[in-house]
């Protein structure tokens, strides 16, 4: 009975170091200030009749969009090792 082993090389310090260019950072970090600050400004503007359901549908769209503006501003910061 033969066994085969495979090994797996990672480059980890070639991981730890990538960063996206400073274009896609810049247009990342205004991406996601620009969610961030539209999740708070859905609930300035008027419309809404007082129905329920569109209170839930605007409070998902807010965290959703709160969520998305986060994960867009902390990718662009750099790894800690």
């Amino acid at each position: 009975m033969t066994t085969l082993s495979f090994e797996v090389e990672t480059d980890a310090d070639a991981y730890e170091t990538a960063r996206p260019s400073a274009i896609s950072r810049f247009v990342l970090a205004m991406l996601g200030a620009a969610l961030m600050s539209s999740s708070f400004a859905l609930w300035l503007v008027p419309g809404t009749s007082g129905i329920p359901e569109l209170s839930l549908i605007k409070l998902g769209l807010s965290v959703f969009m709160l969520i998305g503006g986060l994960c867009c501003i902390s990718s662009t910061r750099p790894r800690i090792a």
